[in-house]
């Protein structure tokens, strides 16, 4: 029995790599109840608390407006078979002044926290040129000039998007003044088999695919 500490060291390597990959709230960075979750875009999204669920609502940009037919089979939807459908775009401002504008119309919450934790890595963020991205009319910071390309993948926008005229004057619009757009909803069915057709046709790695997308506008 000398060496019976080897029997041990699977179950070791297992508990360290489910303690690594344990699911972090995306608002607060603790641990996730497993009573509060959403499924956003087909894939599960899991809070450490209800308070931050609904921080998550509006850092998505959530609407309030409620979905009363199924998309899939068209009979009346039910609030317990929803889904949070997050689409994201590149907008583009004509001046310095819009963006401000726009922020006030949706009333999106633009205080600067300042450079924390990059979302994409986990490291310290920097407050360097390259290494941010305006974002629902707030900035995120990321560690590196890396990193902003990387959360622009995973939400399914291209970095070289085409420039298109500014949502507040309709003037055209400067790729200098581009920021990200987030906007989602709810998407509620009438039984628990039409997300599962829903997610299938709609979503791509946990991305509304551009056909779609370009539909939901």
């Amino acid at each position: 029995m000398k060496y019976a500490w080897l029997l041990c060291l699977p179950l070791l390597v297992f508990a360290v790599g489910a303690e690594e990959k344990e699911a972090k709230c995306p608002i607060s960075g603790k641990a996730v109840d497993p009573a509060v979750s959403i499924n956003v875009n087909g894939q599960k999204v899991g809070f450490c608390c209800e308070k931050c669920k609904g921080a998550y609502g509006k850092q998505i940009n959530l609407s309030a407006e409620p979905c009363k037919t199924c998309p899939v089979s068209g009979k009346p939807a039910k609030a317990e078979n929803s889904i949070i459908e997050k689409k994201a775009e590149m907008v583009h401002f004509c001046c310095d002044k819009c963006p401000k504008a726009f922020a006030e119309q949706n009333k999106f919450d633009t205080k600067d926290e300042g450079a924390k934790t990059c979302p994409i890595s986990g490291k310290p963020a920097k407050d360097a040129e390259g290494t941010s991205l305006v974002v629902n009319g707030k900035k995120v910071y990321f560690c590196c000039d890396k990193c902003p390309k990387a959360y622009l993948k995973s939400l399914g926008v291209a970095a070289d998007a085409p420039v298109g005229n500014c949502p507040v004057s309709k003037k055209p619009g400067k790729a200098e003044n581009a920021q990200i757009l987030i906007s989602s909803k709810t998407v509620s069915f009438c039984c628990e088999n039409c997300p599962k057709k829903y997610t299938a046709e709609h979503f791509k790695d946990g991305v509304l695919v551009p056909a779609k997308a370009e539909a939901a506008k």
